[in-house]
């Protein structure tokens, strides 16, 4: 492949997981795009005049620091709308939990972030990224393995109670006895425990016991659990209150998954969809199971093995589509 040419501008941030800044793990450099090893791999920086794209650098959402720059604070984007790459830090679903939209100035260009809402669908160019845990970088590191698909049909989670979606979750499941289910809760975030650690092996564990892998969303909009349970031979089922992008919905299919997406989420209104993915005959869920590990080894493991590349052939392919 060409080099891509790239202006990055003075004054851009690096993606704050490519640094390392105080908090961020080791094992999460080189997992996003235009990592440092990425562009130095698959970039040639040059001039304004000569550049493919404009890279603008991270700007954090959370703290409103997205809403904070313009298009003034870009010398050469008017007019390159549509070669330009900014990266958002944190979720991208900008209009959950009061959190800022995309702003309309940007909409042309490319944006990358995890937890992408489908309302903002509009931007032609958001580049979803996947969420990663120190499991999931092990696993794209060094793992390749196959499971069974269990006989037995038990949804499970091991995780925390961190929004009113996973509280709903468990309260409607404690109030279907007729289910079987393997819940256990963690009084903390557990996604960058120590690789190799019980309390990986544990998660691993309790994974592997059970056929349906829940997937509410956490602090953020999305789950990395997602991810996992499409390696281990699950089947995925996604709970938000949100309807969001799951990694590389846009190119491939993840039609694997079950999806409970719903703002105004009763307890009536779970306990009827997880009742009916419960009754699935068994051959279908074992069908989706082995759908879910194609999609992880086939695109998941693509992007981390090298993330930029991943990236700018995405590029690429969208460009070619339009």
């Amino acid at each position: 492949m060409t080099k891509t040419k790239l202006y990055i501008y003075p004054h851009a941030k690096p993606h704050e997981h490519d640094t390392n800044s105080a908090g961020m793990s080791e094992h999460l450099q080189n997992t996003v795009p235009l990592s440092e090893k990425g562009i130095r791999e698959h970039c040639i920086v040059t001039s304004p005049d000569a550049a493919d794209y404009f890279y603008m650098g991270q700007f954090a959402q959370d703290t409103g620091e997205i809403l904070k720059i313009g298009p003034d604070s870009f010398k050469h984007f008017n007019g390159n709308e549509n070669r330009h790459i900014l990266d958002i830090d944190g979720e991208g679903g900008f209009e959950a939990s009061n959190r800022p939209r995309i702003p309309d100035w940007l909409r042309e260009s490319i944006i990358t972030a995890n937890g992408t809402l489908k309302k903002d669908q509009d931007i032609e160019n958001l580049f979803t990224r996947p969420t990663f845990s120190h499991l999931l970088i092990d696993i794209v590191n060094n793992k390749n393995e196959t499971f069974q698909f269990p006989e037995e049909k038990s949804f499970g989670f091991r995780g925390m109670v961190n929004c009113t979606t996973r509280a709903l979750m468990l309260y409607t499941l404690h109030n279907m006895p007729d289910v079987k289910k393997d819940l256990k809760i963690n009084t903390h975030w557990q996604g960058l425990s120590d690789i190799g650690s019980n309390t990986q092996k544990e998660f691993v564990e309790h994974m592997l016991r059970n056929s349906l892998s829940l997937c509410p969303r956490g602090s953020g909009i999305d789950s990395v659990r997602f991810l996992e349970s499409c390696y281990f031979n699950r089947v995925p089922i996604v709970i938000s209150d949100h309807d969001y992008f799951l990694f590389g919905e846009d190119l491939h299919d993840t039609s694997f998954c079950y999806r409970i997406f719903k703002g105004d989420m009763k307890p009536s209104d779970l306990h009827e969809q997880l009742t009916q993915i419960y009754n699935t005959p068994i051959e279908e869920l074992k069908r989706r199971a082995k759908s879910a590990k194609i999609y992880f080894d086939q695109v998941v493991r693509r992007y981390f093995e090298d993330p930029t590349l991943y990236f700018l052939n995405w590029i690429e392919t969208k460009n070619e589509r339009k």
